[in-house]
């Protein structure tokens, strides 16, 4: 029985390092691909996006309101004081149907200007800095697992690293690029009546019954919470009551005709996001709480559509809760930089094969000969699992990981050579419960290192804890149940 059981783990051990060193694979469309999942790397050794921001110079000639000390109020992009159910409908058209003769006076020059995105007071090394300060807070929050940020605080360029995948590199551009200035604005006329001073706090509501729907939510400050009521009562269905003309009807329809006939317009608002059109719309009711939901995206039936429209609601808070930044970047180029690692990396892999796996076979072999070979058979399972674990886990490996995974073999193929060492004497069971009470007690330092290091928001620092995390938590239940199972054998 105790030499089927070293067989089968044997045989265990085998088939599980092939399936992590060489793979499993299928045939598809006449290409083979391989079924088993690859390490997720760090930036350090996989490579970076490398996004590059300069400072947007370009200027524009805008029709604008002005104020008795030449502040711009607003931008004139349309005149009219009504807003017809076509216009609700199809906001786009909604210049072609001006109604001059009933737009309320505004109290404000207009004048054409020629405006800098960046006017040249703003381009400061103060200015530099704080952008640069909210771009992370902004990137911080986002809780991306790692990149790099720098700037040159005399021209202003700024470089972003991140990490090389699409969806991450989109998010940062949104982050370093937008603004983050929120509007609420006159549709009638584009007088601003709301902005980011107003504001108090942005976070993310939704509500899950039949379908899911998420809202962006803003809390006004006392300031603003008054404007909004003020607004709300203002920008609302406005309706006309005109007589119907009396005509000779039947008794059941007389009350019916003789009602009045009403026709209604409506003043409505543009919410604007960095001169994005969220939503064109009017009140229905008082808005006194000083809160005001912004639906994004739509009603959504699956979870995984909603995901995503929670994550544009979340960003979009974060954007407007670091504050509007005073510079505006725009992308001058993205490039993808190549580790020194990837381009040695089937190298390095053979050479790390070589050094954990063949020189400890050959060790334990000369030095403990049957009980040798065992212990080279393990080792290599050991270290088979472990990249299993790491390859379907959130594990990133990082270089400070790999050197950390390193470690951990290590620590492992001393394990294993103190339990056979004592098999010279003993019997498995007392060398396994001697070796392990000795190595496990000597091991707490490093575990209660290992749980630290985890939950630190450094990334480095952390993926260093998540591999000794796994590595501990693997060397208990392997050793337990193979290298006891397999080494309980009878000569």
């Amino acid at each position: 029985m105790k030499k089927w059981k070293v067989v089968i783990g044997t045989l265990f051990v085998i088939l599980v390092s092939i399936v992590a060193f060489v793979g499993v694979y299928q045939k598809e469309n006449g290409v083979w691909r391989n079924l088993v999942a690859d390490y997720q790397y760090g930036m350090d050794v996989e490579g970076a996006r490398e996004l590059r921001y300069a400072v947007d110079d370009k200027e524009e000639e805008k029709y604008v309101y002005v104020d008795e000390q030449g502040n711009i109020q607003g931008e004139v992009w349309k005149e009219g004081s009504s807003v017809t159910q076509e216009e609700e409908e199809n906001p786009e058209n909604a210049e072609d149907t001006t109604d001059t003769e009933n737009v309320e006076e505004v109290p404000y020059a207009k004048e054409t200007r020629k405006i800098k995105v960046n006017p040249d007071d703003k381009l400061t090394k103060e200015n530099f800095e704080q952008a640069k300060k909210m771009i992370q807070k902004r990137l911080k929050q986002e809780e991306l697992d790692e990149y790099n940020l720098r700037i040159d605080d005399v021209t202003g360029k700024l470089v972003i690293e991140s990490e090389n995948d699409d969806e991450t590199v989109h998010l940062v551009e949104q982050l370093a690029s937008k603004p983050g200035k929120f509007q609420i604005i006159d549709y009638q006329n584009g007088l601003v009546l709301m902005d980011n001073l107003d504001i108090k706090n942005a976070s993310v509501v939704y509500s899950n019954q039949s379908t899911y729907n998420t809202y962006l939510q803003i809390e006004f400050n006392k300031e603003g919470a008054q404007k909004l009521k003020d607004i709300s009562n203002k920008y609302v269905e406005i309706k006309e009551e005109t007589e119907g003309e009396e005509q000779e009807q039947t008794e059941e329809n007389a009350e019916e005709n003789s009602e009045e006939e009403k026709e209604t317009e409506k003043k409505m608002v543009s919410i604007v996001f960095d001169d994005d059109t969220m939503m064109t719309t009017y009140f229905g009711e008082e808005m006194s709480s000083g809160l005001l939901q912004i639906a994004v995206g739509q009603e959504r039936t699956k979870y995984e559509d909603f995901l995503e429209d929670y994550q544009s609601a979340k960003t979009l808070a974060n954007m407007i809760n670091s504050g509007v930044l005073p510079v505006t970047y725009e992308l001058e180029t993205d490039n993808f930089v190549k580790s020194e690692w990837i381009a040695s990396k089937q190298n390095l892999e053979i050479t790390f094969f070589v050094i954990l796996v063949v020189v400890p076979a050959i060790f334990y072999i000369v030095k403990f000969k049957k009980n040798g070979v065992l212990a080279a058979i393990l080792n290599m399972g050991y270290i088979a699992v472990l990249s299993l674990i790491f390859k379907y886990t959130n594990v990133e490996m990082t270089i400070n990981a790999v050197f950390a995974s390193i470690l951990m073999i290590v620590v492992n193929m001393a394990f294993i050579k103190m339990i056979v060492k004592h098999l010279e004497t003993q019997k498995i069971g007392q060398a396994y419960a001697e070796v392990s009470k000795k190595f496990y007690l000597a091991s707490i330092p490093l575990v209660v290192t290992a749980l630290v290091f985890t939950f630190t928001q450094n990334y480095a620092i952390n993926s260093v804890g998540m591999v000794v995390f796994w590595a501990m938590i693997l060397n208990v239940l392997y050793n337990v149940a193979l290298t006891r199972t397999v080494l309980d054998r009878e000569d």
